[in-house]
């Protein structure tokens, strides 16, 4: 029996050699998680006997350890890591596997996908940037240019120096700097992402806390439908310098009417300047915003930790792509290992639940940045060496009981 005892133990140290070997030979793996063995008795015993005996081990099990690696930052922003429960969700051919290696790139097709091919999945993102729960799917980033918004709201912010006088020249003339007080000016575009310049010439009346903004469009006057032109508008304030009224109008910019608008739908923009003041201090500019934008080009992306993901573009705007889903499992030492640093799901596991990232046992995303192996290098090479001491030990057991055997059959 003591042959066969010898052997199990042989068996056994074999098997944590294999495993300690693969943690090792792993410790590198982005996303990999250890594995540990963990050992049984075996015992025989017979039909009315008082006492059994050891017959040697078996391999009870091989139990991953799921412990967070370390991070490794890095320069792509599709390098993903999840910092807490949960795996990515990717696809081939509709199965779906599971990974914590979130090494991601764009592929021909703009389709984000991993190192093996396999494509990332989540909720995809309407044409409004609005996401799309309920359903997963490939997520994709546009291959489209986003396209040109014409300017509609300008908000502006200043304070009007209450100290200014009257200008001597009494009509306004925008090349003439005696004919106005301050001047600010927006940057706008057209439908087709053209830029051009809205002027603003601020006047002090000769009524008490009153100003008249005269507007120009391309250092021209603005004309309305009809060809006329569009001069000004009346603001005013209180004792305290706030603003009384006249903080909110349109302007309307009909493409027929005004040379530097070709071929582009007409123009109205609607201008808030509830935020001016007119104060005993200089003239400043404190806020000058317009909501249009020229076309801009794909330059890269960005990945939010609850998983959303934007593209950005050259023209300085972002879109919503899609929100990268996580799965977590009831069991995770029930997951199966398929390589490639994959996972699939079991009945020991039971079934995926998913969810964004950040939200209920779900961890949070890290771009630009992976997880490391959760090897433990120094654990592991003591415990190859324990390994090896272990089978040197169950090899002795075999040894002293051959010679046992060869010394019985010697006396025979």
């Amino acid at each position: 029996m003591s042959f066969g005892i010898g052997l199990s133990g042989l068996n056994a140290a074999r098997q944590d050699l294999d495993v300690i070997s693969n943690n090792i030979a792993n410790s590198n793996t982005v996303g990999f998680k250890s594995s540990r063995t963990e050992f049984a008795d075996l015992y025989a015993s017979s039909v009315g006997g008082s006492a059994s005996k050891g017959t040697g081990v078996q391999l009870a099990n091989t139990a991953q350890q799921f412990s967070q690696g370390d991070r490794i930052n890095t320069e792509n922003s599709l390098d993903m890591m999840i910092t807490g429960n949960g795996y990515f969700v990717v696809d081939q051919n509709g199965e779906k596997s599971f990974t914590r290696a979130g090494y991601f790139a764009l592929d021909a097709e703009k389709n984000v996908v991993n190192n093996q091919g396999l494509n990332l999945q989540g909720y995809a993102a309407d044409a409004s940037g609005n996401i799309l729960p309920g359903t997963l799917a490939d997520l994709k980033i546009s291959q489209s240019e986003l396209p040109a918004t014409a300017t509609t709201n300008v908000t502006g912010a200043a304070n009007l120096d209450s100290r200014n006088t009257v200008p001597s020249v009494g009509t306004f003339n925008p090349s003439d700097p005696n004919s106005y007080n301050s001047t600010m000016a927006f940057n706008v575009y057209d439908s087709q992402g053209n830029p051009h310049t809205l002027s603003m010439y601020f006047v002090k009346d000769s009524t008490p806390n009153q100003w008249t903004v005269n507007f120009q469009f391309d250092n021209a006057t603005i004309n309305n439908a009809g060809g006329t032109p569009i001069g000004s508008q009346t603001i005013a304030f209180n004792s305290s310098g706030q603003l009384l009224s006249g903080g909110t109008f349109s302007i309307p910019v009909p493409e027929a009417t005004n040379a530097s608008l070709v071929g582009v739908a007409d123009m109205t923009m609607n201008l808030d300047l509830g935020s001016f003041s007119q104060l005993g201090s200089d003239f400043t500019v404190n806020k000058a915003t317009q909501d249009g934008f020229p076309p801009g080009q794909l330059t890269g992306l960005e990945v939010s930790k609850d998983g959303v993901l934007k593209a950005l573009y050259s023209n300085g705007q972002n879109a919503v792509q899609g929100q990268i889903v996580l799965a977590s499992f009831p069991n995770d030492n029930g997951l199966i290992p398929s390589g490639d640093s994959l996972w699939s799901a079991s009945f020991s596991s039971g079934s995926p639940l998913f969810g964004s990232a950040g939200k209920g046992s779900m961890g949070n995303l890290q771009s630009a940045a992976l997880e490391q192996s959760n090897v433990d290098l120094s654990r592991e090479l003591v415990r190859l060496i324990e390994a090896q001491r272990n089978y040197q030990a169950n090899a002795k057991t075999i040894e002293t009981s051959s010679s046992l055997t060869q010394t019985l059959m010697q006396i025979i």
